[in-house]
């Protein structure tokens, strides 16, 4: 294993406590020795300089989707670049793992609905040659190790397909088929599984509820009694629609808290027509974190816009019979769909009665044209849906339909500041107490818009411009709280004896870029990227991944089961 040693930085250790001059010396993956002076003992060791910066612990993320394109990514590009030294993957329900074979095309369809990820790139990087749990970490172990640390939920929608077959898209489980899913899961969690996802939201391309949807509360009731006996983690999706959420989040926070189970969820963002309702969640959330019930809601700072894929993806989820089906269909089915007078009769119908879509179908000023295809077009570019429907007539739905028909199917709009676009309101989410700074959805949505990031985001914008948290206040609400909120009890501080995973940054360095596009998918599939984030150096176990936003090509990442890493 190797050795570094990172000398004459300011240490922020990660729980929160004030930042202090000091070097920090890794060997063989773990914090040896914190403290001023330490003399470098040559050989195999490598000084980093970290004068004028903070040296900090590596940032944990918690709510990615990274599980398949760790396959074809190992380097993780670009998390490091934005300090990112821990991922948690396998969310909303979905993942890898356990999965027998005959279930692998109905898994690829949901992520690439879902989560936006390409077929493709599935079908040509996944090796799939797994069916339980155990072979999947040993598939992963076997193939090198990764940039990043990697913790693993289990999803409850693959889970229930693995012990319930084709029942599992229609119904709530058995009494013996309960017993089942206790006995698979425990076994997962044996093997080195990090929790439990769960989903209650979520939809396959046709608008059928994910199996995980059809859960009782008898089926949850058994699935959190094992993670009780782990203390693993459950994370689950309410219901998004206002009226629910608060709801369904009540729910699981009774079934968890009896049995002494973290759960964390997500959904909570800044926007005028659901502020109140939002604080009013995280205060609960904080009362019942100080009754000692640990429930956490995800935050980001990441103002929310969308590029709608027009070929797959989730972003007309909610306009079913109309926009969904369309967005659904291959390129000649497409053209016709969009042409045709009763397609575009029902799509006028949902797109006036249909309120809660990802895609801003009833705020046309927040839909932005970025480019376009022909010369005609050109006097658009940067103006709005609201814009072009002004200076055609008729409906928005028809509009779109011959727009997206002109930029021959790849119309370059975006969904602009959904939610999250005021900074002011966002601060107050993330400073409340209750609340996790979170849910990046990093490899997920690739086309839409890039997750990655939000940590450079969080120090640029809420600690140096504008002074929203302290730098050891935003370390430690992306590390240690991050480590106690789901039981990675040797990362996310620095101290002799744990991880030797380490960020080195100075704020004036850093910088949240634009995204933009980048061809290096398997079958040359494009990406949103984000530029690298200006951090000096990204260390994981002892090993350099990345500096001055150049990667390495290092791997030394292993997988991590509730806060233990399997040795690559």
């Amino acid at each position: 294993m190797s050795c570094v040693l990172i000398h004459g930085g300011t240490v922020v250790d990660g729980t929160g406590a004030a930042a202090y001059g000091a070097d920090v010396r890794v060997r063989d993956g773990v914090i040896t020795e914190v403290g001023p002076g330490l003399r470098a003992e040559g050989g195999d060791e490598q000084t980093l300089d970290a004068s004028g910066a903070y040296v900090a612990p590596g940032f944990i993320d918690a709510h990615t989707h990274l599980d398949p394109s760790l396959f074809w990514d190992p380097l993780c590009d670009p998390m490091p670049q934005h300090g990112v030294t821990t991922v948690v993957t396998g969310n909303c329900s979905l993942s890898l793992a356990p999965l027998r074979p005959q279930d692998r095309q109905a898994v690829t369809t949901i992520f690439a609905f879902v989560e936006d990820i390409p077929r493709e790139a599935f079908e040509q990087a996944v090796p799939w040659s797994w069916s339980t749990f155990a072979e999947f970490r040993d598939c992963l172990v076997a193939r090198g190790g990764t940039a990043v640390n990697a913790a693993y939920f289990v999803g409850h929608t693959p889970l229930r397909m693995f012990v319930m077959g084709d029942a599992a898209w229609e119904r709530a489980a058995t009494a013996a088929e309960r017993e089942q899913l206790a006995a698979v899961l425990d076994d997962c969690l044996r093997a080195g599984a990090f929790g439990l996802s769960t989903s209650m939201f979520d939809e396959d391309p046709t608008g059928r509820p994910v199996p995980s949807v059809l859960a009782d509360d008898a089926e949850h009731a058994a699935l959190i009694d094992v993670l009780a006996r782990y203390d693993a983690p459950l994370e689950f999706i309410p219901r998004q629609q206002l009226r629910y959420m608060a709801g369904d989040v009540g729910r699981f926070v009774e079934l968890c808290a009896p049995r002494g189970v973290a759960s964390s969820w997500l959904g909570i963002y800044h926007n005028e027509r659901s502020e109140r309702a939002f604080h009013e969640m995280l205060d609960r959330a904080a009362a019942w974190q100080n009754e000692g019930i640990r429930v956490y809601p995800q935050v980001t700072p990441r103002t929310m816009d969308v590029r709608p894929n027009f070929f797959g993806g989730m972003s007309f989820m909610n306009l079913a019979q109309g926009w969904n089906r369309a967005i659904q269909a291959d390129e000649a089915e497409k053209r016709r769909l969009l042409a045709d007078p009763d397609w575009r009769r029902v799509a006028r119908e949902e797109w006036d009665t249909v309120t809660f879509n990802p895609f801003p179908h009833r705020v046309p000023d927040r839909v932005r044209i970025m480019a376009a295809r022909r010369p005609e077009n050109q006097p658009f570019v940067g103006r709005t849906l609201a814009d072009l429907v002004a200076a055609r007539g008729g409906h928005p739905s028809d509009v779109l339909a011959d727009w997206v028909l002109e930029e021959d199917l790849v119309p370059d709009i975006v969904g602009v500041g959904l939610s999250n676009y005021d900074p002011d309101g966002v601060a107050a989410l993330l400073r409340h107490p209750g609340a996790l700074v979170s849910n990046s959805d990093a490899g997920a949505h690739l086309t839409m818009f890039c997750a990655a990031g939000d940590t450079t985001l969080l120090l640029a914008r809420h600690v140096r411009e504008r002074g929203d948290f302290t730098v050891e206040e935003a370390v430690h609400a992306l590390t240690g709280r991050q480590a106690d909120a789901f039981n990675l009890s040797h990362r996310g501080r620095i101290a002799p004896g744990l991880a030797g995973d380490l960020t080195v940054f100075a704020l004036a360095d850093l910088a949240w870029e634009p995204d933009s596009f980048v061809a290096d998918l398997p079958g040359g599939g494009k990406r949103l990227r984000r530029p690298a984030g200006g951090f000096r150096h990204t260390v994981v176990a002892g090993t350099v991944t990345q500096s001055e936003g150049t990667l390495t090509g290092a791997r030394p990442g292993g997988f991590v089961g509730r806060g233990e890493a399997t040795p690559v």
